[in-house]
């Protein structure tokens, strides 16, 4: 289920860690939107989310070191999700403040939602996909046990395809009924045109990945990850995928 959501802001200057203000956004917009939903979501730990989102500026923009200039004080935000009840719950959440002004957390600006769209997915009929990053790719590799410390990867790092794959394992352990470890191992992604971008997200650097790419795999795998995004902190703004 793809959403697409035109948002309008109350002055041009949004924070370039843009993504962590639009995550208030959407919390305060579940919390008003369904008490028990967002519990469930955001206060029961780091419970993955079954949706992830990217922003889309209007190209009237100027990016800079601390923050971005809408000189539209337009944008789109793009939400996908395999799941077609979290994508209802997202748009009666979203539709709850459509045309109704809300204060951005510790920030001088304010967001108005103006439409909300379902937005037709495309079909994917082969083995194979061309996939455009919206959102940069987040491949993380978590410490749990003693430094409690995080990695990142991009696509030059030789681990960048070990450990994406391992987390997809992971993921999707109980999700279709059956080990799907060797449809995973034999995904194949070919880069076009991939290269490594730095992003500000809650005050840490993280390394990722954007551009194109063609995944070859089992059609079901490449259906979900067009649908679920791929890589981590997905439900943070992060590995949202469309097909070109």
């Amino acid at each position: 289920m793809r959403i697409k959501v035109d948002i309008e802001t109350g002055s041009m200057e949004l924070p370039i860690d843009y993504r962590r203000k639009f995550l208030s956004y959407i919390k305060s917009a579940f919390e008003d939107y369904n008490q028990e939903l967002y519990t469930e979501l955001y206060e029961m730990g780091s419970s993955p989310k079954s949706f992830c989102f990217s922003i889309y500026f209007l190209p009237e923009v100027e990016i800079g070191k601390e923050e971005i200039i809408l000189r539209s004080k337009r944008f789109t935000a793009w939400f996908t999700t395999p799941d077609i009840l979290m994508g209802v719950h997202l748009i009666n959440a979203l539709m709850a403040r459509r045309n109704k002004w809300f204060p951005l957390a510790d920030c001088d600006n304010k967001l108005r939602t103006l439409s909300i769209n379902n937005v037709q997915e495309r079909p994917i009929t082969a083995n194979t996909a061309l996939f455009r990053i919206l959102s940069p790719i987040v491949i993380r590799d978590h410490d749990n046990k003693e430094m409690k410390k995080d990695w990142y990867y991009t696509y030059e790092d030789s681990e960048f395809e070990i450990i994406w794959k391992r987390n997809l394992k992971a993921e999707l352990k109980n999700k279709f009924g059956r080990d799907v470890s060797s449809d995973i191992n034999e995904l194949q992604i070919k880069p076009i045109k991939l290269r490594k971008t730095v992003v500000r997200n809650y005050d840490i650097y993280i390394p990722c990945t954007i551009g194109n790419f063609i995944l070859e795999g089992e059609r079901y795998l490449l259906e979900y990850i067009y649908k679920a995004g791929i890589g981590s902190r997905r439900s943070l703004g992060f590995g949202c995928l469309d097909i070109v």
